[in-house]
């Protein structure tokens, strides 16, 4: 290959993946802007107009409730109408759970669906209104606060109360207080006013005295009751402190260089390595290879560092914390495996494989993809002084960012750039043998090893999927690596790389759903089932891990889809009677139902017919279950 063309080549292969990487994190920061789905109905209670807000919390995320507990940003909505002053809302009650940042901090959150409140005036049928939501999404990784704002027309049509499907939960909720916003309570009207409807609310002092402004909601967490801290760090070697661009330079360049003998990079460079030791001979034309293999390589270092300078400091965000994002932990992690598979023989990775004697049509473009992935598996490691560098850096404008970032990139591409310069000093590298087939087999397995660390990052819940997942790329690598080697026909080739890209996509597409927000099971306790009994439906399901019928209903009757859907749907409790241990309260209570067995579902209802509850035995049909939770709950 002429050196021009070659040069020529490895630019444009640059310049593409620059774009291709910027795009790709992009399209990964904005499904990560969450949609609450926030949608308005209406419905007529008597005379009023009653507005019921719903938003969907993203799977795997909660929101502080209006009364977070003993820790949160609290939740505030505010509804107006016309151009109005906000409207009084009432707020659910939220599950109450331990806090993800503060095991010792009891706290009340929202989950999936969640519908908030308000009494509209009688006239606002067609009306333009606008309804301000604020709140602080968790998950146990990270949060985020919301501030979005809805609007629309309030719709024309208003049904009766009664055929909603929130009807349950409202009545609930109207017998409390709402929560008057801020300014509305400096602007209520005084006693007498013309707004009948609205006036009540405005006047209701306990909601005064109850609620919590909107103005006092910062965007951080608040600190707690008496912290105040104003402090003076000092630092034990003040050396090592990054106070200027020179100093950020070449601690940059020495952490870079560093970042090779991470645990993230290592398995990686260690291909490199032995793609060098199989490269060239030592006439003009190995030489002339040689020199191209570390420049492409060097090369796929630096674009990586520019394309995360310029996402990282343009989304402020901190360095490794993309992988925050599952669906990049998930490409991480099939890369890491495929190429831990590839070394193991299981296979040959096209691109980015250097098991010993590979070859490839294109190694420059070979070499380039190994060092993006080189550098892409260095972000979540932190090597010496890469902390202090960066940690200066981004406290910078985005030139310095850059800057910063290409000087760490000079670093982890400077012992291959050595190498392209002065090729003799690749004599210090040992010779090519047989010991170089074993060393990839151990490569293979440091692989996994970097594999499981990536799974463990995950979610715990989704482990499973996950490894499914694995379970797929192992069979469609198997599958290429047996039927579709350089001597297959090429219909095969892509017969088989459909099927193969499919199936991955298929499984990796089952893992990243968004799921839907589950069912809130309550575990029985007399006191709780005490305190519930007539005040709201109750559905009680009698279980054990020792009865295989009533896991046969807890997978096909009682699903967490469905129960979301019914629990939504009627507002009722759902309390699991567990009688995997000894009991005796609950024995006491499956006697009183009349019945010595479970299977059992009980349905209670609200009001004074609590003590009278409609029993299903054994097993039974979803019809069966939808036709009891009728006639239980809407008599």
């Amino acid at each position: 290959m002429p050196a021009k063309l070659a040069g020529g080549q490895c630019w444009r292969v640059f310049c593409a993946g620059i774009v291709a990487l910027v795009a790709t994190f992009f399209f990964c920061v904005s499904a990560q802007a969450e949609d609450l789905h926030p949608r308005l109905e209406t419905a007529r209670d008597g005379q009023n107009l009653i507005a019921a807000l719903h938003i969907v919390i993203p799977a795997e995320f909660h929101a502080y409730g209006h009364e977070p507990g003993e820790a949160g940003r609290p939740t505030t909505v505010a509804i107006s109408v016309d151009g109005g002053r906000p409207l009084p809302v009432h707020y659910p009650e939220g599950a109450v759970q331990r806090d993800f940042y503060d095991p010792t901090a009891t706290v009340n959150v929202y989950e999936g669906n969640v519908v908030f409140y308000a009494s509209l005036p009688p006239d606002a049928a067609g009306k333009p209104f606008v309804a301000d939501i604020s709140m602080l999404l968790c998950s146990n990784r990270k949060c985020m606060p919301v501030n979005e704002q809805f609007t629309g027309i309030v719709p024309r049509e208003a049904p009766a109360v009664n055929v909603m499907p929130w009807n349950a939960q409202w009545q609930e909720m109207r017998q409390r207080p709402p929560v008057v916003p801020a300014t509305a309570q400096a602007d209520a009207p005084e006693e007498g006013g013309n707004d009948d409807i609205s006036g009540e609310m405005w006047a209701n002092e306990s909601a005064q005295s109850s609620g919590v402004w909107a103005d006092e909601i910062v965007d951080k967490l608040p600190p707690p009751d008496g912290f105040d801290v104003r402090l003076s760090p000092r630092f034990l070697d003040d050396a090592l402190e990054i106070s200027g661009l020179g100093k950020a330079l070449l601690f940059g360049i020495i952490a870079g260089l560093l970042l090779n003998a991470m645990p993230c990079v290592l398995p990686v460079l260690t291909f490199k390595v032995s793609g060098l030791l199989m490269v060239g001979g030592r006439d003009a034309a190995g030489l002339k290879r040689f020199r191209m293999h570390n420049l492409c390589f060097a090369a796929g270092v630096m674009t990586l560092f520019s394309a995360l300078a310029l996402v990282l400091g343009l989304a402020d965000l901190m360095w490794g914390q993309l992988y925050q994002n599952q669906a990049v932990l998930m490409v991480m992690l099939l890369v890491v495996y495929l190429m831990g598979l590839s070394t193991l023989g299981v296979f040959s990775l096209p691109v980015i494989d250097l098991k010993t004697g590979a070859s490839s049509k294109n190694p420059c473009l070979q070499a380039y993809f190994t060092g993006l992935v080189s550098t892409f598996l260095a972000t979540p490691c932190s090597g010496p002084l890469l902390g202090g560098v960066l940690g200066w850096a981004f406290t910078q404008p985005l030139i310095i960012v850059m800057v910063v970032f290409w000087a760490v990139g000079l670093g982890m591409a400077l012992p291959y750039i050595m190498f392209c310069i002065w090729p003799d000093l690749a004599r210090v590298l040992p010779k090519p043998g047989a010991w170089m087939h074993v060393f990839e087999r151990i490569v293979g397995f440091m692989l996994m090893g970097t594999a499981l660390y990536l799974l463990s990052v995950l979610p715990v819940e989704r482990h499973m999927q996950v490894l499914t997942v694995l379970l797929v790329l192992s069979l469609c690598a198997w599958l290429w690596g047996q039927y579709c080697g350089i001597t297959a026909p090429p219909l095969r080739r892509k017969v088989m790389s459909v099927i193969g890209v499919g199936l991955l996509v298929a499984s990796v597409f089952w893992v990243l759903r968004p799921v839907a927000p589950l069912p809130q099971w309550r575990q029985f306790t007399p006191e709780a089932f005490e305190a519930t009994l007539g005040k709201k439906p109750m559905l009680l399901e009698f279980t054990a891990n020792w009865c295989p019928n009533c896991k046969f209903m807890e997978a096909t009757v009682l699903t967490d889809e469905r129960m979301r859907k019914l629990q939504a749907r009627y507002g009722m409790e759902l309390v699991r009677v567990d009688l995997t241990n000894a009991n005796a309260y609950a024995v006491r209570l499956l006697d009183a139902l009349g019945s010595k067995s479970i299977p059992l579902t009980a349905l209670f209802p609200a009001g004074d017919d609590a003590n009278q509850p409609l029993v299903l035995r054994d097993v039974y049909s979803a019809h069966t279950l939808e036709q009891a939770l009728n006639e239980a709950y809407e008599k």
